[in-house]
């Protein structure tokens, strides 16, 4: 069933066209992605397709009902409620709901149940209670949480107020209330924004499952290669649909390109041979001949030359004299702000040539320690420092470093003085920056043109030791592409902050990896990896599965009491057969208990696993595990109930034979 179809669809803001012959449909459960550069149309075709902006040529048709959930990547935020409250939002109607068979269950209770009102309750009760049921209202809370959780927000944060949140944390919220709607059609604009590993690679395994349909803006090529089975290429003012992966794209882009390369280069032969004739023979016998292919000339529709994108900035590290074996070195460096410690003692040494992936969850320490690095805030303890002709280029992701008031080439003119202006706009021009446009004020630039400020600035810089957080952030694929290729080629130290997959993968030859501590409640320790990203990801999630699968079910309650009645037991005499007789039903109570907490705690894992929800997701499944998670836990109040009953009776004797 096609949910989306855009008919010769264009959207033009004064007298600019945007878009202008978008032609492509969406049907049920495919995943698009979208993709193209900064500024190409991207979230103006979301703007088409939700309705919000009318196109201003041709159509754009959706099926009628369908039911639309859109996270946009800028949007404000004066939400009076705390974070799980703003979860919860997307159940709105089965909290009311459920309101609703509270006071009704209430009413219940002080009426006689066989009486006509009673009855009348009863029933008006039992029907809400199956439409809870239907409408998965005894998993809502369970499933806002794991979504929470999932997309970085423990539960010590659900209490926090939504207004106190980051930008990056209101976009993680929003995300969470986006998905948690569950609509037919699902438009996420830079989902993996704000967005560490861990949930990134969460939110790939949801949105994997989900049953409905989903059309996604992103500048993550893993995440596009993992989830989407079409693509739409926004570019130079269209949209050209493609079916298959995002590697698929690539390659039938390059075909696609290489034969309107070749139709270009037929034609201006052709249209290089008829001038030709039409010179020779205008004022000649062949005059009618020439007049009639001069004719045809003007009517003939030009074949567009192909523009190359692959390549949106042309980036390159200047060139750095040689510095010592050792370029940087760590020396118990903990981390740390306001008296809290993010991160255990820390030590090693950065060699020249090494490339350092430093990755870890939002707000473990991560910039924290590239600020000791760069020597611009010292740690809490411990020193950091810098080895022998070590020049080093720091790059900060909230470009705190840049001046708002400059105009760009002032900015970038900073890291090289004696630079004239020509090689100056030069240099410029390769970060897209050209003509007037390099006196604009930094402050007035998007996110993306201050990142490529602050590369021009960098790779100006002449340094032998990158520093580099989160320089992938506000680039497009080109870009990002583009850096990865000049970090490729720089031949001094890299230490890299970065959610960018790809580029981790491509680049990094040793990590430091963010790891739980060695105790619950403990600061993290950073894991010195000896090997690529691939490497590390693969053993982490090793690591993991062997916890999962050795993970022992706690002991029940009180199991210290249990093992001092029985010592004391022993030491009061009591017969054998009653001692053992005694040992072996705390035993058997004790088994029972351990079993079915263990089946608990694997109902309450799959309640949590947002698979289980995707889109319509396994309804009765849902319900047969809630069902039954319910029944479990009143057998354990009454095992424990009996287990205790069991054990003071033992301690009775006890204190009888005393």
């Amino acid at each position: 069933m096609t949910l989306v179809r855009f008919g010769d669809a264009g959207r033009q803001y004064g007298e600019n066209w945007v878009l202008r012959g978008v032609s492509f449909h969406v049907s049920a459960g495919e995943r698009w992605g979208v993709v193209g550069r900064n500024g190409a149309g991207k979230t103006t075709l979301l703007k088409l397709l939700t309705g919000q902006e009318p196109p201003d040529e041709g159509r754009v048709w959706r099926h009628p009902g369908v039911r639309l959930s859109l996270l946009e990547q800028h949007r404000g935020e004066d939400d009076d409620g705390t974070v799980h409250e703003a979860a919860l939002a997307a159940f709105a109607e089965l909290l009311a709901m459920e309101a609703r068979m509270q006071r009704e269950a209430t009413a219940l209770a002080d009426v006689d149940a066989h009486s006509a009102t009673g009855q009348r309750l009863l029933a008006s009760y039992d029907r809400l209670a199956e439409e809870f049921r239907r409408r998965g209202g005894y998993e809502a809370r369970a499933r806002a949480e794991a979504a929470l959780e999932g997309l970085g927000f423990p539960p010590e944060t659900w209490a926090q107020p939504v207004r106190s949140l980051s930008g990056g944390e209101l976009g993680r919220l929003r995300l969470v209330q986006t998905l948690l709607a569950e609509p037919e059609l699902l438009l996420l604009d830079e989902p993996t924004n704000h967005l560490d590993l861990r949930s990134t690679e969460w939110l790939e395994g949801y949105l994997k499952s989900y049953r409905g349909t989903v059309l996604f803006i992103s500048h993550d090529r893993v995440f596009l290669e993992n989830l989407a089975d079409h693509v739409l290429h926004v570019e130079a003012g269209g949209a050209t649909p493609y079916s298959g992966g995002y590697a698929s794209f690539l390659e039938q882009r390059e075909q696609r390109r290489a034969l309107q390369q070749a139709q270009w280069e037929q034609q201006q032969a052709y249209i290089a041979r008829t001038e030709e004739f039409i010179r020779r023979n205008l004022a000649g016998q062949k005059t009618n001949q020439a007049k009639s292919r001069r004719t045809l000339l003007g009517r003939l529709e030009r074949v567009e030359r192909p523009e190359d994108e692959e390549r949106a900035m042309a980036l390159r590290f200047g060139a750095a004299r040689r510095s010592g074996s050792v370029t940087l070195k760590l020396d118990g460096v903990v981390g740390g702000y306001g008296g809290r410690v993010l991160f255990e003692p820390f030590s090693a040494e950065v060699q020249r040539g090494e490339r350092i992936a430093v990755v870890g969850p939002n707000g473990c320490g991560k910039s924290t320690l590239m600020r000791a690095l760069a020597g611009t805030q010292p740690p809490l303890r411990g020193a950091a420092s810098a080895g022998m002709g070590v020049r080093v280029a720091y790059y900060r992701q909230e470009f705190t470093h840049l001046n708002p008031a400059h105009r760009i080439w002032e900015e970038v003119a900073a890291a090289a003085p004696a630079l004239g202006m020509p090689e100056l706009r030069s240099h410029l021009a390769r970060f897209l920056f050209s003509g007037d446009e390099i006196d604009a004020r930094v402050g007035d630039l998007s996110g993306g043109e201050q990142a490529r400020v602050a590369l021009a600035k960098v790779t100006l810089e002449r340094a032998n030791v990158l520093l580099l957080d989160e320089p992938t952030n506000h680039l497009d694929i080109p870009s990002r592409e583009a850096l990865e290729e000049a970090l490729d080629g720089f031949d001094g130290s890299i230490v890299l902050i970065s959610h960018d997959r790809a580029l981790l993968s491509a680049l990094a030859t040793r990590v430091w990896g963010f790891v739980p501590g060695r105790a619950p409640g403990a600061p993290l320790r950073v894991e010195d990896y000896p090997g690529g990203f691939d490497d590390w990801t693969a053993r982490r999630r090793g690591q993991e599965a062997d916890a999962a699968r050795t993970a022992e079910p706690s002991p029940p309650p009180a199991a210290a009491a249990r093992a001092a009645a029985h010592a004391a037991a022993r030491a009061n005499g009591l017969s054998k057969n009653e001692l053992q007789r005694r040992q072996r039903e705390l035993q058997r109570l004790e088994a029972q208990i351990a079993a079915h907490e263990a089946e608990v705690a694997r109902l309450e894992a799959e309640l949590a696993d947002p698979a289980l929800y995707a889109a319509s997701g396994d309804a009765q499944g849902v319900q047969a595990r809630s069902r039954r998670r319910e029944e479990l836990l009143l057998l354990l109040a009454e095992l424990y109930a009996a287990w205790e009953r069991t054990g003071e009776e033992l301690a009775g004797e006890i204190a009888t034979r005393s």
